[in-house]
């Protein structure tokens, strides 16, 4: 098993991917409830946003595949999880992520189009909007006074394959960029996924309430290099003690970005 970084041939596989994990997290049965009577929309929907996110300037993907030998090989190595980061800043550091080409703003452009498009006609019967916005409009000032930042926006295992420890390593690229550059890791967690972030050594930083959400307080959670623990005053943990170890999240979308 190795982590490398994605490329536009593993789109499918993501998207697949994310129905699988997510199929059953409190998060999507919020934002899109008619998911069960239109499983192909709510694909389309994370093969949609993984096109406009991987185009998109911060944005960095990274894919667990197997190597030869492993469970389910196959071809170049089958896609068995992946972590979507965003890069949060204006420093030095953080420029270097937010580098642009022509054919990123191509790709970028025909992504918006189509999401435009999509949602003049209504094309993705699964998701209501008003729920949608009501999350963002939560979450997307959750690190709002920590300017610079690499932000967890999803981490999914396949579940035929957790509990092997693809999670960390998945974790692990974000947290060593995250000391290289010497600032935090920010995410927003389900319930479901909590469990795997203090094991992972992240520390309650606030709590969310959103209007409707099934989950009273929603966790944010940060994860700070040696050297800056402390800085931003996250505590302990909460009270997800008991809480499974999923390795699969939904984090706060940037709402500019996820155009529906």
């Amino acid at each position: 098993m190795h982590v490398r970084p994605a490329r536009p041939s593993h789109f499918s596989s993501i998207a697949d991917l994310s129905v699988s994990c997510f199929w059953d997290d409190e998060l999507y049965d919020f934002t899109s409830p008619h998911k069960k009577q239109y499983p192909d929309d709510f694909c389309y929907f994370f093969l949609r946003r993984t096109h406009l996110r991987y185009w998109t300037p911060g944005f960095v993907y990274q894919v667990a595949l197997t190597d030869e030998g492993d469970e389910g090989h196959e071809g170049d190595g089958r896609v068995v999880g992946y972590a979507c980061w965003f890069r949060q800043g204006n420093g030095q550091n953080a420029r270097q992520w937010h580098n642009d080409s022509v054919a990123s703003v191509v790709e970028r452009t025909l992504a918006h189009l189509r999401d435009i498009y999509v949602s003049l006609f209504n094309l993705d019967r699964s998701l209501s909007l008003e729920n949608l916005h009501q999350w963002l409009s939560h979450t997307s000032e959750s690190f709002d006074k920590i300017p610079e930042l690499w932000k967890l926006q999803n981490l999914c295992v396949d579940p035929s394959f957790q509990r092997r420890g693809i999670g960390g390593l998945l974790m692990k690229w974000g947290k060593e960029q995250a000391t290289k550059e010497k600032v935090p890791l920010g995410l927003t967690s389900s319930t479901m996924g909590s469990g795997l972030y203090l094991k992972q050594g992240f520390k309650r930083y606030s709590t969310l309430r959103v209007e409707g959400f099934p989950v009273g307080d929603v966790p944010v959670f940060l994860w700070e290099p040696t050297e800056l623990e402390g800085t931003h005053k996250a505590q302990g943990d909460v009270n997800t003690t008991d809480a499974p170890i999923k390795e699969a999240i939904m984090l706060g979308e940037t709402p500019q970005l996820l155009r529906i």
